[in-house]
């Protein structure tokens, strides 16, 4: 289990990041939240993100952490303006995209070929955005939450670290696909708007093949920075 204190969250993590983004698809509560709780120990050098947008986690990780990063992103829009965000941040030696499915991830990558995986989940259920960038970015069904894990576990060397930010609304089935990978929890994390709501997100974290001991690390809150 990784053991260091996050220290208290706060959006401004990733302020000073530049992005090209559109109307639909902009840096949120969880673009930050899991960048914070992404944090890498020393022994990540190389981390792949599943679901990189416009690059705002890939480009915070490589900035405030030092490692390199690949982003995997299926929307080819929401690709391109990545390529124009990663020169924006002078990142072009350290970031790297691919315009792919996770589902064919075999594609692409050897197996065991990351230290690290991180995803910001789609975790939206039930009625669909009509706006098709938002729509892809932000629903989620069962299958598509298997697809995600399966890629992770794929790309993800043993007893390498995983970061996942999704919705307490799929916690559960999404923990049940993660031990099924044998991708195994050590830490989680609530994100409440205020400190009087319920939780609107939760971060996961763990490692492949790791022990099951589990922390849960002090709930965090707070309002939009933007």
């Amino acid at each position: 289990m990784d053991k260091f204190n996050f220290g208290r969250f706060s959006t401004q993590i990733i302020t000073g990041i530049k992005t090209v983004d559109t109307q639909s698809h902009k840096p949120t509560h969880a673009s930050a939240f899991l960048v914070w709780y992404s944090k890498p120990t020393s022994d990540v050098k190389s981390v792949v993100e599943l679901g990189s947008g416009t690059g705002i986690v890939a480009f915070s990780l490589a900035k405030l952490y030092n490692v390199d990063v690949v982003g995997v992103e299926l929307q080819e829009e929401l690709y391109k303006l990545s390529l124009e965000g990663r020169s924006l941040n002078n990142l072009d030696e350290r970031v790297q995209f691919v315009n792919a499915d996770v589902r064919n991830i075999k594609d692409f990558f050897k197996s065991e070929s990351f230290d690290m995986v991180v995803c910001n989940l789609p975790f939206h259920v039930g009625k669909e955005s009509v706006d098709k960038i938002r729509r892809i970015s932000r629903n989620s069904n069962p299958a598509l939450i298997n697809s995600f894990v399966e890629a992770a576990a794929y790309l993800l060397r043993n007893r390498g670290t995983f970061a996942f930010v999704t919705s307490p609304k799929i916690l559960i089935p999404l923990m049940d696909a993660l031990s099924k990978e044998k991708l195994i929890v050590q830490r989680m994390c609530f994100f409440h708007g205020t400190i009087d709501k319920n939780a609107k997100l939760v971060a996961l974290r763990g490692k492949k093949n790791g022990g099951y001991e589990v922390t849960v690390d002090p709930p965090q809150w707070g309002e939009s920075a933007w």
